[in-house]
């Protein structure tokens, strides 16, 4: 059903431009998981920063339209149809085969045990994916390579296996331990991690955590039996990660392919003579910039602080330019003709003493796939919530603690001192508001996850779309004109779909996607 598209040796980590079929190569059954690994996990991390927190961004309100751009773009009119971000689906499950391909070398190389617990983490991740944007999706039969039109599973009982899998990707690292003759994970190979197997048990832990977060809403018996039981396992072993997870390959300053992918979508051209189109067309939402301004004041939200972390996520009106020195969101579904903030420098890593040194920093900067404020929020909330014990204030006050430590790290190899952010006097100037701070918020939920809004905007978007869809907060308008009164509860699958997988995809119609029925993905059901 899908293409294979990975890379096996240290030149083509970095070129996800290029797919490449290696099962139709004669060499490839002798490639070995670690030779296919880095490979994988490059490309996840392109799609997670790239196609998912694109369209997370866009949903939530972090993002508008930039001046002077006009767009038909879905997540601006809320009219979807199966053309609608289908990469999405297709590379979701592309990505996905990258490790269920290194999954089926077992039997061939068995002693690569803490590769196969890797790639068993990130399918589960994708497959997360999968299910909470379109709800039942191939599955069981969906990476049989014989098998050309898969059928479609239920996704509540998908999501019940991505558990029993988590599992299984800790028997891996288990019976690494246990391998004498294991091929260890090394810095090549496992461009997360380095080969520090403490980390990953942290990381699958933290997933876990995300994972059955994801069952708050759910009134399904059989999910909230599990979400009971798993809870009550990971209460006895709260290891969770503590640090921002990065990836990097070896990002080098040369051809577009090598950069660092937000480098790659946000930052120079080729010729380091302009900026990407992606950069010039996206902005800052109304939402997000009247928030760190601290001129959003509703029943849900009391600011009144101008934000410290504001100048580091877009950029002030630059001078000479009505409004110069502010900063400026449009409102969605406007086709703005003002100046819009555009994306602040340390967003695009795009910061140096001079014009070379920023574009290096940029192009070779570290990519993120689960910073640690994610992690404490996430804790914050399972400890509100009561599904683990624990502190909520302290975790949610560290949440924003890590936030502003994120937003104080210089940027890249020739990367110049910033400013470091007090969050401290942050926390205390927000404590009593609501909504922002732990004792002014009557509803604790709000402000956990209006502060992990902050915290994980522009950088992990999709993230910031489920969470609103499952708690509500932040409580978000809608773009102007659309006829809808709520934001769409999934995607429609995409045209290729329907071309090749006629006989089992469900048929979802525009005015579906929009109401909770059977068709809605598990977790708000």
């Amino acid at each position: 059903m899908f293409a294979l598209l990975l890379f096996t040796s240290c030149e083509n980590y970095l070129d996800v431009n290029t797919v490449d079929d290696q099962t139709n190569k004669p060499d490839f059954d002798a490639l070995s998981p670690n030779a296919m690994l880095a490979g994988a996990l490059n490309n996840y991390t392109s799609h997670q920063v790239g196609t998912l927190s694109t369209y997370g961004n866009r949903l939530a309100y972090v993002w508008g339209l930039n001046t002077g751009f006009t767009s038909n773009d879905p997540a601006w009119t809320y009219t979807y149809d199966s053309n609608s971000y289908p990469l999405a689906f297709e590379n979701t499950f592309l990505f996905a085969d990258n490790f269920q391909d290194i999954l089926d070398k077992e039997a061939k190389f068995p002693h690569y045990e803490y590769h196969y617990g890797v790639a068993k983490v990130f399918k589960v991740m994708l497959m997360d994916y999968a299910t909470a944007l379109y709800g039942d999706v191939p599955y069981t039969e969906a990476f049989n390579s014989n098998i050309v039109s898969p059928k479609y599973d239920d996704d509540k009982l998908i999501v019940s296996d991505l558990f029993k899998q988590l599992d299984q990707a800790r028997e891996y690292f288990a019976k690494g331990d246990a391998d004498d003759a294991v091929v260890a994970l090394n810095a090549t190979d496992d461009i997360v991690f380095k080969g520090v197997n403490a980390n990953w048990a942290k990381f699958i832990n933290t997933i876990e955590l995300k994972l059955l977060l994801r069952l708050t809403k759910t009134t399904d018996a059989s999910l909230v039996a599990i979400r009971t039981a798993r809870f009550a396992k990971l209460n006895v072993n709260q290891n969770f990660i503590t640090a921002d997870v990065t990836v990097n390959p070896g990002f080098t300053n040369g051809p577009t392919a090598a950069r660092s992918p937000l480098f790659r979508l946000y930052g120079f051209n080729e010729a380091l003579s302009d900026w990407q189109s992606a950069n010039r067309s996206n902005a800052a939402g109304d939402y997000i910039v009247r928030l760190v301004n601290g001129t959003l004041n509703d029943a849900n939200i009391t600011s009144g602080v101008v934000d410290p972390r504001r100048p580091r996520m877009f950029g002030a009106i630059p001078a000479g330019v009505v409004g110069a020195g502010t900063f400026v969101g449009n409102v969605q579904g406007n086709f703005p003709l003002t100046e819009i903030s555009r994306f602040g420098s340390f967003f695009t890593g795009r910061t140096g003493a001079d014009a070379n040194a920023a574009n290096i920093n940029g192009m070779t900067r570290d990519a993120f796939i689960l910073l640690a404020a994610e992690s404490k929020f996430l804790q914050a909330e399972a400890f509100q919530r009561g599904y683990l014990t624990g502190n909520a204030e302290a975790a949610f006050k560290s949440g924003i603690t890590e936030s502003f430590r994120f937003y104080s790290t210089p940027v890249g190899p020739q990367a110049v001192a910033v400013p470091i952010l007090d969050a401290a006097a942050y926390i205390a100037a927000t404590e009593a508001k609501n909504g922002l701070g732990w004792t002014g918020s009557a509803n604790k939920i709000n402000a956990i996850i209006t502060q992990k809004y902050l915290a994980l905007a522009q950088w992990h978007g999709i993230e910031l779309y489920i969470d609103q869809q499952r708690t509500g907060f932040p409580v978000l308008p809608l773009p102007l004109g659309v006829l809808q009164t709520n934001r769409p509860n999934r995607l429609i699958y995409p045209t290729s779909e329907y071309a090749s997988n006629s006989a089992n995809v469900p048929n979802i119609s525009s005015e579906e996607i929009f109401s909770v029925n059977a068709k809605t993905p598990y977790y708000l059901q």
